[in-house]
């Protein structure tokens, strides 16, 4: 759990956000007091060689943690999940992220994923295990180390607002889990295929919002994955699908 200087997490999720918005397209939601060491982070692991990817990297969704009751640290908007389809969740362990750029993360007051060992690893997850004024004070050494060093960062952009919500729509949405063709029925309508038909119908495609993952929800999903790579073509509604039809 994220320390509570943060704010409130899930269900309630009250603390400030902001949006990171960088050149190549990637739309990261985090806490307002971490978005400029986010921000550095990301610069420093692609000068390390590592490209973060828009569509499989995200930061908050107001949710509990997968299978439980607890509040993820996403809901605090204190956690960034990096690459997500080259670092899955799943054991045995399975991640591209070299050992330097976990160390970096690490060494910025974030546990790493990839060292969970009663639960499965979840290498794309990096959250902040300290408070606020810790925070803070990370931050100012970084950024005083980069400025002795001249290590020539390119300042993070001024971070924007979020988007403004739609009439009568949350503007944030949990991921309601995994989606694929056959989910559902009219007898018994599925409530998360619903979830996912609202979000492609407020994005523009004309379907019926009726819990059936029929062949139009296949084919306007995989419509939407073969527009926006690196996304992976195979009408599976995933947690990258999912974030993608949020911030793309």
């Amino acid at each position: 759990m994220a320390d509570s200087s943060f704010g409130r997490g899930y269900p309630d999720c009250s603390g400030p956000k902001t949006v990171i918005a960088r050149r190549d397209g990637l739309r990261l939601v985090v806490h307002r007091e971490l978005a400029d060491l986010v921000s550095i982070l990301i610069d420093l692991s692609e000068l390390m060689g590592y490209d973060v990817k828009p569509g499989q990297t995200w930061g908050f969704a107001c949710r509990p943690i997968r299978g439980s009751a607890r509040p993820s640290n996403h809901s605090w908007a204190t956690a960034v999940d990096i690459n997500s389809l080259e670092n899955p969740q799943r054991r045995p362990l399975r991640t591209n992220l070299p050992k330097r750029v976990v160390d970096l993360w690490k060494a910025h007051g974030f546990r790493w994923g990839g060292d969970y060992q009663t639960s499965t690893p979840d290498p794309m997850h990096f959250e902040f295990m300290g408070t606020v004024a810790q925070a803070r004070a990370i931050l100012a050494r970084l950024r005083a180390y980069l400025a002795k060093a001249g290590a020539g960062v390119t300042p993070p952009p001024a971070p924007v607002k979020p988007p403004p919500a739609r009439p009568g729509r949350p503007t944030w949405r949990a991921y309601p889990g995994p989606a694929r063709l056959g989910m559902g029925s009219p007898e018994r309508p599925d409530r998360d295929v619903k979830v996912w038909q609202q979000l492609l119908v407020d994005r523009g495609y004309g379907i019926k919002v009726d819990g059936v993952f029929g062949n139009a929800t296949n084919h306007v999903l995989f419509d939407w994955q073969r527009k926006h790579p690196p996304l992976r073509i195979d009408a599976i509604g995933g947690p990258a699908t999912w974030h993608s039809l949020l911030y793309a």
